[in-house]
């Protein structure tokens, strides 16, 4: 006879796949004709686009544009122009049988980049690039399980139970935002841009209804060249965002949400009192796994106390899932920036070789110093901070990491550096579980009730009660009530009643 449980389910969403995929692109430039040749290299700064995710027949093809800057000193070591360089890519993942529900999310980063001067008119960029891909499945879990309701005599069940965290949507949108952002006073007048740096932060959700509200700050750093000064300045700039995405969940108790530029259009405009203006308008998708707080109540064991039980079993992995963390790391060194350094005119900072997990955090922090020397020539260095915290237990994805203080004060060769790096990553566990989804009993093999005595009187040793209750065809519940004065525990006698 097969005994079949009552079962209450849920909806969920199921990672079936998480992967990280690593590819070098390189890509060369020349110096314009009417450019002076290139004396070093005083920074590289990159940003990656995602341009496509799309669902194959065996997986996710991803395609993004690589992006760099070169800041350059020329030749003569008197003023700094710079090459941008961009090369499409493509990252491709194997997942298996893709079924046509499956959800893709992918979080795009460069995690290396090395620049090597050809000849005084041609340069190289390497980039490394990190793809992090997820894959959700909607499914059903089964959070609370029952022996069936008509009873079933002789039967008993060890129910267990556990807390969860899990998905109950996975959605994404793509939005854009225009602003138009004025260069600060008092600074020498931008004539061109040469880098832009884009940074999406979420300070705030909220859950209305199944609509989800997304609140937040895009940070744009901007390097640019004036002609009044012969060295490359930066302006940075923040303007708040909120966007509206329809879940399809009523509960929510956590989210993530990853957002992933797709392009970028800026320009240096005139005002109308005469003043520059940087005119941005930024293309991305948003990202979105929600998760609700669950409790799992399950049957990890089962016999009967009147013929053989054979379970049937099955094991599993449960994601346990959690919203976005925030960490913040500081630093503070003194660096050695040159042996003839006059003052210290640019500073620019890339975050690497970032990472979470076992109870720690740690990254490492370039800055690419500009300087001016004793005698009045431009040069530059490259120096590293590293950086450590405390952080999960448990693994966690890295879902940006950005620069929100810092400060720089030289002195003579040296400069006491003081910077603060946020982190913005996911943390989760699995939880395996091990269940009994349901029971066959064997009728024709049925228990002859003579045989056992009708109460035992047992010498405990590490047994549970339950498994005692097992061995000698009792209950727990019987076995506590007949030894009510009796704490059961290792080296205690103990009355147990057959139960039939």
């Amino acid at each position: 006879m097969e005994i079949s449980f009552e079962n209450k389910v849920v909806g969920t969403y199921r990672e079936i796949s998480h992967q990280l995929k690593r590819i070098q692109e390189s890509m060369e430039s020349v110096v314009p004709d009417t450019n002076d040749d290139i004396g070093r290299i005083a920074s590289v700064q990159t940003s990656v686009l995602l341009k496509s995710k799309d669902l194959t027949g065996r997986g996710v093809s991803v395609t993004g544009e690589a992006c760099a800057c070169i800041l350059y000193i020329t030749e003569g070591e008197n003023a700094v122009s710079f090459l941008r360089l961009s090369k499409n890519f493509s990252m491709d993942f194997d997942i298996g049988d893709m079924e046509p529900d499956i959800t893709a999310q992918i979080n795009l980063s460069v995690t290396g980049t090395e620049a090597r001067i050809l000849n005084p008119r041609k340069v190289s960029v390497t980039m490394e690039l990190s793809g992090e891909l997820s894959c959700y499945r909607p499914e059903t879990i089964a959070v609370e399980s029952l022996l069936p309701g008509d009873g079933c005599r002789g039967l008993h069940a060890r129910i267990e139970t556990a807390e969860l965290m899990i998905a109950n949507a996975v959605c994404e949108k793509t939005f854009a935002v225009n602003g138009q952002f004025s260069f600060p006073s008092g600074k020498p007048a931008p004539a061109c841009l040469a880098f832009q740096g884009v940074d999406f932060s979420v300070n705030e959700t909220e859950h209305i209804g199944s609509k989800l509200i997304i609140k937040g700050n895009v940070n744009l750093a901007v390097c640019y060249l004036s002609e009044e000064v012969n060295y490359p300045l930066r302006a940075e700039f923040s303007t708040p965002f909120s966007q509206i995405i329809d879940t399809g969940e009523e509960e929510m108790d956590g989210c993530s949400a990853m957002i992933a530029l797709n392009s970028a259009y800026y320009e240096i405009i005139d005002t109308i009192n005469g003043e520059k203006a940087l005119d941005a308008e930024l293309h991305a998708v948003l990202q979105i796994v929600s998760h609700r707080k669950r409790s799992l109540s399950y049957i990890s064991d089962a016999y009967s106390n009147l013929m053989p039980a054979k379970c049937v079993c099955q094991s599993g992995q449960i994601n346990c899932g959690s919203g976005m963390l925030r960490s913040r790391l500081t630093g503070e060194e003194r660096l050695n920036v040159g042996e003839d350094c006059a003052d210290v005119l640019s500073v620019f900072t890339n975050a690497a070789q970032v990472s979470a997990g076992q109870g720690g955090i740690s990254a490492a922090v370039t800055l690419d110093f500009i300087y001016r020397s004793k005698s009045g020539a431009l040069s530059a260095a490259r120096r590293l901070i590293s950086l450590e915290g405390q952080g999960p237990e448990n693994p966690a994805s890295i879902i940006g990491s950005r620069i929100c203080e810092l400060n720089i004060r030289p002195d003579g060769a040296t400069a006491d550096c003081r910077l603060v790096l946020e982190l913005c990553y996911l943390s989760g566990s699995r939880l395996e579980i091990n269940r009994v989804v349901g029971v066959t009993l064997d009728e024709e093999a049925a228990y002859d009730q003579a045989r056992f005595p009708s109460i035992t009187l047992a010498h405990a040793g590490e047994e549970s009660l339950w498994e005692l209750a097992k061995n000698y065809h009792s209950s727990t519940a019987l076995i506590r009530a007949v030894n009510a004065e009796i704490e059961p525990g290792p080296g205690r006698l103990l009355l147990i009643p057959r139960e039939i």
